[in-house]
């Protein structure tokens, strides 16, 4: 370690970690994940708006950030194939699918984030840490060897009134410390049981030669933003097309209101109605510009509905840019991936005792585009030419219900037997709904 002792991590730790509130870095990161998040985004607004105004108008907020963020995030959007010989594995990591996806999205978001490998009721838990202080060995500036970050707490809770708390781990030590330097010990001798710093970290592919790095969803968030204002001076304009009133004379400032439902009463001026002519067409199709730019940065493609539906084919050649973007990323996660296993090999020996296999392998699976008349040819021509049959669409069409030939197999029989029944009872003498025959009248003598 660079450091000598303990105080001295706090001391440093401190020092940086007092301003967390107030750094830039870390506003910009809260105003993403508000954005994400859609919480109280208006408060970022509503400087740009005063007066009467807010009065009448509501500021007009979309919720944008979340669905584009979601959009580019393609690595799990299916869920991946691992191969491992131990299937003790999958029972320790069975939420690390969820979980990585909501990681790739935030990492997407936000840029350079730590995530936590965390034993908690004999599973792995993955926690993504956004806010945080990494520890560099002065010859590497760009591996942390530690990393101190805030204790979580309950933020919009009343009766939260606890000070700031702090938590450091290094490959040797743990501990947690208060804003006086405190060291509050959470194992004995504040010693790291697993011998290695339980942490991975995830940079943005355009890292150069800086640590810390603004995500993809900077500029998301900021034209998110900018539609909002766009949105509320819309609405403004809108309600400004009925035209604006004006006094001539000589009136009492103090008794005149103006609003859609107010009735104006003057006793010396001569009020006038001026049209703005505003031309909402024109503001409507600078908002739909900004909205392609932000998605053409991104590699997304969208005409607000103008062509109609496309085939799968086409919307593959319009995001190809999109898929080679992915390429990158599967690349990034899989190494990530294997720089979790190495760490969750050390965590399942040392908390329950279980030896992992040496490997792990990802298999992600491809991206494809919805093509419904392509995907039934496709079958039609396999089931033509004895490739296929009901069984293996099935199978395809719904892997989970019928993860095996047999399971089909079984579902197909069942099925076979209920209509076979329903057939029968439709045909019974005694069943005046008779399928396939011609009832003839009773006539009465």
């Amino acid at each position: 370690m660079i450091f000598s002792s303990a105080d001295q991590v706090i001391k440093d730790s401190i020092e940086k970690l007092k301003s967390v509130n107030s750094d830039k870095q870390d506003k910009v990161k809260n105003m993403c994940i508000d954005y994400y998040q859609y919480a109280n985004t208006d408060r970022y607004i509503s400087q740009y708006f005063s007066g009467s105004l807010t009065q009448e108008i509501p500021l007009y907020t979309v919720n944008m950030t979340r669905r584009l963020i979601d959009r580019i995030s393609l690595v799990y959007k299916n869920r991946p194939e691992r191969e491992i010989e131990d299937e003790r594995y999958f029972d320790i990591t069975e939420d690390k699918d969820f979980l990585l996806k909501r990681i790739e999205r935030m990492h997407n978001l936000l840029g350079t984030i730590a995530v936590q490998i965390v034993w908690k009721e004999d599973k792995f838990v993955y926690i993504p840490r956004f806010i945080f202080e990494p520890v560099f060995d002065y010859d590497d500036p760009m591996n942390p060897i530690g990393i101190v970050y805030p204790a979580q707490k309950t933020k919009d809770s009343i009766y939260q009134t606890k000070e700031d708390e702090f938590i450091y781990w290094d490959a040797e030590q743990h501990f947690r410390y208060d804003m006086d330097g405190n060291i509050i010990h959470i194992n004995e001798d504040d010693v790291n049981p697993y011998g290695v710093l339980p942490f991975v970290f995830l940079q943005p592919n355009h890292i150069i030669d800086e640590f810390m790095n603004e995500g993809r969803g900077k500029d998301i968030v900021t034209a998110n933003r900018q539609l909002d204002v766009a949105m509320t001076m819309l609405q403004h304009h809108i309600r400004k097309a009925g035209g604006q009133f004006v006094i001539e004379g000589q009136v009492d400032t103090n008794n005149i209101e103006l609003g859609l439902n107010k009735v104006v009463v003057i006793d010396n001026g001569d009020m006038k109605n001026l049209n703005p002519n505003v031309d909402i067409n024109s503001i409507v199709e600078g908002i739909k510009f900004q909205l392609q730019q932000v998605a053409i940065n991104h590699h997304l493609s969208f005409d607000f509905g103008l062509n109609g539906s496309k085939s799968g084919v086409a919307l593959k050649l319009e995001n190809v840019e999109l898929l080679e973007q992915r390429e990158d990323d599967v690349e990034k996660f899989n190494r990530l991936e294997q720089e979790i296993y190495k760490k969750e090999k050390i965590i399942a020996e040392v908390e329950n005792n279980i030896g992992l296999p040496e490997d792990m392998s990802v298999n992600y699976t491809e991206i494809d585009f919805p093509d419904p008349e392509r995907d039934r040819d496709n079958w039609e021509w396999k089931f033509k030419h004895g490739l296929a049959d009901k069984l293996d669409w099935l199978m395809a069409e719904d892997p989970d219900g019928f993860p095996t030939r047999e399971e089909a197999q079984a579902y197909l029989i069942e099925r076979k037997k209920v209509v076979n029944g329903i057939k029968e009872q439709s045909t019974n003498e005694a069943n005046i709904f008779k399928i396939g025959e011609k009832v003839v009248p009773k006539v009465e003598e």
